[in-house]
């Protein structure tokens, strides 16, 4: 597994994950249809570096974490929203649990984003994107991300398309 210090991919999360709108439309995402919000990012991440995702390559990255998502990322998120749903749950010993717990799903999310980028490794013409190409890159996010849709049987609605352009 590719270390996580040395995952560029994580780096691009942080950042395209932290603009206005991104997280929100993300995790509308996810919870609307169950979409991998680590694929989401994954998908816009093969964009900018022009690279276009196919349906095989979709069912490869599924495949490399679906195992990780149903046993480990999924429960440590419904154990952070429950606790945050609590009664109590301003209660100091809570607020802590509830930290602890985000701070493990955070890693969870980190080893599923190294696991990704092992399944699927950038081509070495992927590594250094031409700035120039700038349009081209949007392109190919959009049309991976429409790719991941397509292969998660999810034919968008007007707020998914927002969504997506939103990511």
């Amino acid at each position: 597994m590719e270390s996580e210090s040395d995952n560029p991919f994580w780096e691009f999360s942080l950042s395209l994950y932290g603009r206005p709108g991104v997280a929100e439309a993300c995790l509308a995402l996810q919870d609307r249809h169950g979409l991998d919000v680590n694929l989401l990012l994954y998908c816009c991440w093969a964009g900018a570096r022009a690279r276009r995702l196919d349906a095989a390559d979709i069912v490869r990255l599924v495949a490399a974490v679906v195992d990780w998502q149903g046993a480990v990322v999924r429960p440590l998120r419904a154990a952070r929203r429950h606790l945050k749903g609590l009664a109590g749950a301003d209660d100091a010993r809570l607020a802590d649990l509830r930290s602890r717990v985000k701070g493990c799903e955070l890693a969870a999310e980190r080893i599923e984003q190294a696991m990704l980028v092992d399944a699927l490794p950038p081509r070495a013409a992927e590594t250094q994107p031409p700035v120039q190409q700038a349009a081209h890159q949007a392109e190919c996010a959009a049309a991976n991300l429409a790719r991941y849709l397509e292969v998660a049987g999810v034919a968008p609605a007007a707020r998914d398309r927002a969504d997506l352009e939103a990511v």
